[in-house]
């Protein structure tokens, strides 16, 4: 693929793709609160092909793809589009950032191991994941990684925020009316702020506009610590003030769920400190902030 940009302005802009996603909604709007120039195609026009022929007219500094198929259910049973989008579409960006020297931040997941361990994973531990999801976001990391030595991939897990309902909001409504939470107490991931991951990636996309020459490589981006969703409600409880006596622990192998899921799959941060300069918050930190924006009242009972 041959592709020769049509200008020779220095890039000036960042392409984001998944918008409309959580984290892309995030990122979007701290961009702009930012002064940051931003392009942000539809899910439509997130093809291969459309994408090369933007590139190729007017490359940005960066691109930024937050654009991934995140239902681990569906996934299952709709194999090809979750691999065209978690990973053939990766390594076609790869391909022509590498070509036009353009910087990218590839967005990868925590479910690309295997659950398995007990400590938290480092960025270098063995992959290992066990449901198609976490088998297409592995590869689209491999992809970016070969064809791509300057990419910066960030894997994060849990993302919650107040742009699209979210799993913290729907704890914090059931516990604010009063009613019982059940919630699995043998699962363990590393809740993540979505606002807070998109200010870090803000942040590297001021560095590159900047002319600053960032480190590539893998970084985990979460929440600092591990949490089950038991441990994730008791918390909500303490910040609403409700009883907690609420929140009922289950047992993972009560629910019925297409896909397998990771048992323990907590992230170690201190790369993304120690070779960005990026601190990650303490996963408490940011389900309080989801919760304290979420604007839920609590139902006072005599």
């Amino acid at each position: 693929m041959e592709m020769t940009p049509n200008i020779t302005t220095t890039p000036d802009y960042v392409l984001l793709l998944g918008a409309s996603g959580r984290l892309g909604q995030e990122c979007a709007a701290l961009m702009q609160d930012a002064g940051i120039a931003l392009q942000t195609p539809s899910r439509l026009e997130t093809t291969i092909e459309n994408l090369a022929d933007l590139l190729a007219a007017r490359p940005p500094a960066m691109i930024v793809n937050a654009a991934a198929f995140t239902d681990v259910d569906a996934a299952e049973s709709h194999r090809t589009v979750a691999a065209r989008i978690n990973a053939d579409l990766p390594a076609a960006l790869a391909k022509m950032a590498n070509m036009l020297d353009i910087r990218l931040i590839h967005i990868s997941t925590d479910f690309v191991f295997s659950g398995q361990a007990d400590s938290p994973y480092r960025e270098d531990d063995e992959t290992g994941p066990i449901n198609w999801y976490g088998t297409t976001k592995r590869d689209g990391e491999r992809a970016v990684m070969m064809m791509d030595h300057r990419a910066i991939i960030l894997r994060t897990a849990w993302l919650h925020g107040n742009r699209r309902p979210c799993f913290i909001q729907a704890i914090a409504q059931r516990l604010g009316n009063g009613e019982m939470v059940e919630a699995i107490a043998d699962r363990y991931g590393s809740p993540t702020s979505a606002a807070a991951l998109a200010g870090q990636i803000v942040t590297l996309c001021q560095r590159v506009l900047a002319g600053d020459d960032i480190p590539s490589g893998i970084f985990h981006a979460s929440g600092v610590g591990a949490a089950s969703p038991f441990d994730i409600a008791l918390e909500i409880a303490g910040l609403m003030g409700v009883d907690r006596n609420l929140v009922v622990p289950v047992s993972a192998s009560d629910r019925q769920e297409r896909a397998l899921r990771p048992d323990f799959c907590a992230l170690d941060c201190q790369k993304m400190t120690d070779f960005l300069g990026l601190r990650c918050q303490p996963w408490q930190a940011g389900v309080a902030h989801t919760v304290l924006q979420s604007n839920i009242n609590v139902r006072r009972v005599a």
